[in-house]
């Protein structure tokens, strides 16, 4: 089976793994995006490989959680009330997905695609310059009290049961994993297995001259249509009036990959979860590895650029300006948690990651249409998966039926 020419909407880190592992089945692609590939969420993430987080976003207890967030602006979860509305059909999806059943499913399905997320990357990125941007460290969450770390329950009993190695520790290994850490954090996990980006943005460069060199094509572009033509091609025309066509098309468009959807169908139910980071000076105390705060939800990660400090999630739409108050509120966070770092905040940063009702990503075409193929709505799984899915998008466009069968639970067909 041949698939011929090849456009990949969306130069994130998905679309980035997506035209690699493609140009490497021998076909020609082109990958297109209106900016700097990696440049959006891509870039922004925490940069952290997290084997271990296949718990959805809808669980049993998010339903009590909605009027917290409609009332606290500054915490982990939050709701601009003018997105209210727009938000609703979504909203009631995602309630939907925190029954037991649906939880369960939806579980099962993210275990499965992030069981082979790390020995992804290994392949795609073997003997190349992008494979020293990863650092094989896992993550440590911590907590300082009993009662914190009994919201861990779930977590460790789900890596157990999927075959995710997780220890415990006291307080005297938390400290000797990351010394730097406050005296009081006494109960943590660690997620050995899991790993981390000494810079993000680094990484999708390094994919992208990885993609070049082999073959691929990357058109600066923004595509404002598409659609399929007669005999049975895709077509995308850019605001210049530039078009492309190609025999198939990968949509890795981010937030913006539902309304793409539209184009060629029905619309995707992904919805824009804004997050926010911000760097501190590079010349402070730099962290051991990644560490998470379970009580504050914010993640701080050692990166080339200084530490970087990421945090919460704001349901604002796609058009609302960012609530910097947000971002920074981060660096105080971090502060109680590590007294050494310096208290400065040197960038901030805000975007969209793509979020399905039910945390599954979209994987593969639609039924019945073998033109128009998915690769987005990962939420805040971008990064972890970005490799799997481009392995599996490639495999399966060439007819490998085991790839076909591994993106079931992804499929756009189940909205």
């Amino acid at each position: 089976m041949s698939a011929g020419s090849v456009l990949v909407l969306g130069a994130g880190i998905v679309g980035l793994c997506s035209a690699l592992a493609l140009r490497r089945k021998g076909l020609h692609v082109t990958l297109i995006d209106q900016g700097q590939p990696g440049a959006g969420c891509s870039f922004g993430n925490a940069g952290m490989i997290q084997v271990g987080s296949s718990l959805p976003m809808a669980m049993p207890g998010l339903p009590g959680q909605v009027p917290r967030m409609l009332t606290d602006p500054e915490g982990p979860l939050s709701l601009k009330w003018s997105h209210l509305p727009a938000l609703v059909p979504w909203g009631l999806k995602l309630m939907q997905n925190t029954k037991p059943e649906a939880v369960s499913r939806n579980e099962a399905a993210l275990a499965a695609l992030l069981s082979r997320a790390r020995p992804a990357y290994d392949t795609l990125l073997a003997g190349s310059p992008a494979a020293e941007v990863i650092r094989d460290r896992g993550e440590l969450y911590v907590v300082r009290s009993v009662e914190a770390f009994e919201g861990y329950t779930t977590k460790i009993g789900t890596c157990r049961r999927n075959g995710v190695a997780v220890e415990v520790l006291d307080k005297a290994a938390i400290h000797e994993l990351e010394p730097l850490l406050a005296p009081e954090y006494s109960h943590g996990v660690y997620v050995p297995g899991s790993a981390y980006l000494s810079d993000p943005q680094l990484l999708s460069t390094r994919i992208l001259d990885l993609f070049l060199a082999e073959g691929g094509i990357f058109e600066t572009a923004m595509i404002t249509r598409g659609g399929h033509v007669p005999d049975g091609h895709v077509w995308l025309t850019a605001a210049d009036g530039r078009q492309f066509t190609a025999d198939r098309l990968v949509v890795a468009a981010g937030a913006k990959a539902g309304q793409i959807a539209g184009w060629f169908g029905q619309t995707l139910p992904i919805e824009p979860l804004r997050g926010y980071h911000v760097t501190l000076p590079a010349d402070g105390p730099a962290l051991s590895g990644p560490v998470i705060e379970g009580e504050m939800n914010i993640a701080v990660t050692p990166m080339l650029g200084g530490n970087r400090v990421a945090g919460t999630l704001e349901f604002a739409g796609h058009k609302a300006a960012p609530t910097w108050r947000r971002a920074e509120m981060l660096m105080p966070m971090a502060c109680r948690m590590i007294p050494s770092l310096t208290p400065r905040i040197e960038t901030r940063w805000s975007g969209d990651r793509p979020g399905t009702p039910d945390s599954v990503p979209v994987i593969g075409p639609r039924k019945g249409d073998d033109k128009v193929w998915f690769a987005c709505g990962h939420g805040m799984l971008g990064l972890t998966l970005g490799a799997r899915t481009g392995q599996l998008i490639a495999d399966a466009m060439m007819g490998d039926t085991e790839a076909r069968a591994a993106m079931d639970a992804a499929s756009p067909d189940r909205f």
